[in-house]
């Protein structure tokens, strides 16, 4: 009887990150369930967008490839989607993700990107799901992978499996502040194939990466090379924000 009363007449609704009331039922999407002041403070991205990294703020080429990713081997690029663009206030939501101790937010994050995994990788069939790992110092500081949190909801949502399928070799510093020479020098090799009978269950996969955020995409193509090592069909990616 609860139940259906519940489903009759819903509690209030609030806003995903800020908790103010908003106008929208429970089963809306994310961008629906912000209130005014969020939802003036987030960019979703539209197309056109980068056919590689995702990026909407580039300068188009005749390929439809930004600059950036020009520069990488063809061999070596991972595409990648993300709902929004990495604003100040997205940047905020990240602090409190993994640093404030509001995992919460791993729910309408997940959601937005299994959205996003729908849109654009509906032809790809998606058979496994991973995602970018933390050293083990690393996860024992923060508590949690965020990663591995919005991999579980995305996977959820869409109803394929996630596999812890990556480690990190050694430690690495925060890469935030470093340049994209740095970050290609410090990740270089730094991410391996976990421990267990994983090759079998790679091979002629066509694997998500999930992470939260997309810069240089250097994480995202350092884990891709051990899967394709593996014999993965195929490797993209998601993130929440670009």
């Amino acid at each position: 009887m609860k139940e259906w009363w519940s489903f009759l007449f819903p509690p209030p609704t609030t806003c995903w990150f800020c908790n103010a009331p908003v106008q929208a039922n429970l089963f809306a999407p994310p961008v629906k369930r912000l209130c005014p002041v969020c939802q003036e403070a987030v960019q979703p991205i539209g197309e056109p967008v980068c056919c590689v990294c995702g990026r909407n703020d580039f300068e188009e080429t005749s390929t439809g490839v930004c600059f950036d990713c020009v520069r990488i081997h063809e061999e070596e690029r991972v595409v990648n989607r993300s709902p929004v663009a990495y604003t100040e206030q997205v940047k905020e939501w990240m602090l409190l993700f993994k640093y404030r101790g509001k995992e919460s937010l791993a729910v309408p994050m997940g959601q937005w990107m299994a959205d996003v995994v729908r849109a654009h990788y509906a032809r790809e069939n998606i058979s496994l799901i991973t995602f970018v790992p933390l050293h083990g110092e690393r996860l024992l500081q923060r508590g949690f992978n965020q990663a591995e949190k919005l991999a579980d909801e995305v996977g959820r949502r869409l109803g394929l499996p996630v596999r812890s399928l990556l480690v990190r070799s050694r430690a690495t510093a925060y890469q935030s502040k470093r340049s994209r020479k740095e970050r290609l020098l410090a990740l270089q090799g730094s991410v391996i194939l976990a421990e267990g009978d994983w090759k079998k269950q790679v091979e002629n996969q066509v694997i998500l990466i999930v992470d939260d955020v997309y810069t240089t995409g250097t994480t995202i193509r350092e884990c891709a090379k051990p899967l394709r090592q593996a014999g993965a069909k195929k490797v993209c990616s998601v993130t929440f924000a670009r």
